[in-house]
């Protein structure tokens, strides 16, 4: 009777696993979910709505995509929708942007180049790119924050870059890739710039131009003039011009006596050779210790700009009371 019981119990559960595992198959949600990057493949059915595939800086004058087009200054910022290759050759031909034109060299090595070349049909039958270009005149660069989509409007957050080059970052590209069910719905597309938090709270300013400095001995927390004018010696500097370590020592020349009266300085030297932008991803006091990270884009095969960044100086500026308990500084350098 015992054995009859057992074998009936393991029979019926037999069959309710049996079951669930059909049932299982059987239900499309319980399909992984694909991370796009590049074409799709021939038998996706599922992709995420967008994805941020690639984004480029260029310093001024060092932009290849600033064309004849861009010299009425009302064209210089621009968010396109594209759907196919053919829009996608019509945008870069009204642009006057030599993507597709073999003849010309002068994009060849650009990887927003290679990426446009890229798309085919294969890939518009799932997917469109939606391009943001902004041809800022200005110093500061700002970073993807996220995108909102609503109401047929495509919004795309951008913030400061937690700490702006003094070197002048003047345009930057973004491509996004957009599944097909949530590009038809998008009418429009804004992108929106802000301040971010860490911003808000530290001022930051990076001078990416060769600044090499000796091993000096100098307060983690600077609070004075007098603290601060050792990094007016140029004797501490190593192999770097004449003039960039007087245009370095120009940007210090605003901490002055009225500067410290309510506010500290923080200054750190950091190598970046890879020569990518950057920024301070987070800045945080935890009794008498500040943990620093610095963030830099994980490498993709990019070929950098050919522009020798070796260390970088950053500047914190906080109030006094903030980092009156602070002794030591930790700074770390992460990619992501």
């Amino acid at each position: 009777m015992k054995f009859f019981k057992r074998f009936f119990m393991a029979m019926l559960l037999i069959g309710v696993l049996s079951t669930s595992t059909i049932l299982c198959a059987c239900n499309p949600n319980d399909r992984p979910t694909e991370q796009p990057s590049g074409a799709p493949s021939g038998n996706d059915e599922i992709i995420e709505p967008y994805t941020l595939s690639l984004t480029r800086f260029y310093l001024k004058d060092q932009n290849p995509y600033i064309s004849d087009y861009f010299d009425d200054e009302s064209k210089l910022n621009i968010a396109e929708k594209i759907n196919s290759v053919e829009e996608l050759k019509s945008f870069c031909e009204e642009k006057h942007l030599k993507v597709f034109d073999e003849t010309d060299t002068t994009l060849k090595s650009d990887n927003v180049s290679k990426k446009l070349k890229e798309y085919d049909e294969k890939f518009f039958s799932k997917r469109s790119i939606v391009l943001i270009f902004r041809f800022n005149e200005t110093a500061d660069h700002s970073t993807y924050d996220s995108v909102d989509i609503k109401d047929g409007v495509m919004t795309v957050n951008l913030v400061t870059a937690n700490g702006n080059a003094t070197t002048e970052v003047r345009t930057h590209i973004r491509i996004f890739e957009i599944s097909k069910t949530v590009a038809k719905d998008i009418n429009q597309i804004k992108v929106k710039e802000s301040i971010g938090e860490l911003d808000q709270k530290v001022g930051i300013q990076i001078f990416n131009d060769l600044v090499t400095i000796k091993s000096v001995t100098s307060p983690p927390i600077i609070n004075s003039s007098e603290e601060l004018s050792i990094f007016k010696d140029f004797s501490i500097y190593e192999d770097v011009s004449i003039e960039t370590i007087e245009r370095f020592i120009a940007l210090l020349e605003k901490y002055d006596n009225d500067y410290f009266q309510n506010k500290s300085l923080i200054l750190i030297f950091r190598g970046n050779p890879s020569s990518e932008f950057y920024k301070v991803k987070s800045f945080d006091i935890k009794d008498d210790l500040l943990n620093i990270t610095l963030s830099t884009p994980k490498s993709d095969g990019y070929i950098p700009i050919p522009w020798p960044i070796l260390t970088c100086a950053y500047m914190f500026e906080i109030d006094r009371d903030q980092v009156a308990a602070v002794t030591k500084i930790n700074v770390t350098q992460i990619e992501e």
